[in-house]
């Protein structure tokens, strides 16, 4: 589909915005006549109408040839991030966004644990799930907690996937990371969606 205008740093031409969607010209082809657009947005329009959607010329997806004159130069455009609206200032070719895509942190989903219980000098709260950030359920492996005043412990982990998470609070030793005990109760339940999570939770006594 169109890549939206507002992600380009780089001023777009008319010539490369797609007649279609309305963006920038996205995975460019070329019809026989020889007009581009974006391949996906074309092969969506073909599906009710077999012809151009510029001069009407029968036009069928078979005849699509790529335009790769059209891609190699935006591919050289300077774009913002997918994420700029979620605060994310990356800038770079739109050659190399998808790797950037990869490691882009303002696309994960950010937890802040809150947890007030007392455990003893020398242990320490820990978080364990089913996921590698959270230590796949290995105690030694999980997230641990600040301590902060008060019996609080506070931490912040990003996840970098979504979907059904399971987790569950530990206390171990701080200088052995050896479990002490898990917390009573079935896993909890975090639904993750790509946005910031706070969990206020209470510490279910063993």
């Amino acid at each position: 589909m169109c890549r939206p205008e507002e992600l380009f740093v780089d001023r777009i031409s008319p010539h490369f915005i797609c007649p279609i969607g309305g963006g920038v010209i996205e995975d460019p082809v070329v019809t026989p006549c020889g007009h581009t657009f974006c391949n996906p947005c074309l092969i969506k329009w073909l599906q009710s109408r077999r012809q151009c959607p510029t001069d009407r010329l029968p036009v069928t997806d078979k005849q699509l040839i790529q335009n790769w004159l059209v891609y190699y130069y935006t591919s050289e455009l300077t774009v913002r991030c997918d994420h700029y609206n979620k605060g994310c200032l990356w800038t770079g070719k739109w050659c190399v966004l998808g790797s950037h895509l990869t490691q882009c942190q303002a696309a994960f989903s950010k937890i802040r644990f809150w947890l007030k219980y007392h455990v003893p000098f020398g242990q320490q709260i820990r978080v364990t799930g089913n996921c590698d950030q959270l230590g796949n359920w290995d105690p030694k492996k999980s997230f641990p907690l600040k301590f902060l005043q008060g019996d609080t412990w506070e931490g912040e982990i990003i996840l970098a996937q979504s979907g059904r998470i399971e987790y569950k609070y530990c206390i171990s030793y701080y200088d052995t990371g050896e479990l002490v005990y898990w917390e009573a109760g079935p896993n909890r339940v975090i639904l993750i969606s790509g946005s910031s999570i706070y969990r206020r939770d209470i510490f279910k006594n063993p």
